[in-house]
């Protein structure tokens, strides 16, 4: 409040104090923030990196790709055909591996509903072909990034 001929009138705004405070709240929440969301990502990738070696090495061994579901990798490694163990990942993460051909196979991995953050709305997915075409496709609500 100033005092202005002899009363007082109330101030309009945030005063530069104030103002640095929030921004500084903000920084901070940022800082800690995107490093989180970007680590999720990360192990997402790492997961699906696993997988798609495992694919290669089943491909060799049996000429096709094969498929493996959430609950398959949520288990112990002897329980998916891949057996791969990817058992960290899926505390955030849902997995899924789809041989659609003898040429082809997805990886997706969708994040899930969570007590510290809620990633059940990025998906992180690769798309292989036995070429050697690799599509990686990373999206958040529907749009991809």
């Amino acid at each position: 409040m100033n005092k202005k001929n002899g009363t007082f009138q109330r101030q309009k705004g945030f005063t530069l104090v104030e103002f640095r405070i929030v921004v500084i709240i903000f920084g901070i929440l940022t800082a800690v923030g995107v490093p989180l969301y970007l680590g999720y990502v990360r192990d997402a990738k790492v997961a699906i990196g696993v997988i798609l070696n495992a694919e290669k090495l089943y491909y060799q061994r049996n000429e096709q790709f094969t498929s493996a579901t959430s609950a398959q990798f949520e288990g112990l490694p002897e329980g998916n055909p891949l057996r791969v163990d990817v058992r960290d990942t899926t505390h955030y993460w849902t997995i899924t591996a789809t041989g659609s051909d003898n040429n082809t196979f997805t990886v997706t991995t969708t994040g899930k509903a969570g007590a510290d953050f809620d990633y059940s709305k990025i998906v992180v997915s690769l798309i292989y072909k036995r070429n050697g075409d690799e599509v990686w496709k990373k999206a958040e609500n529907g749009v991809e990034f």
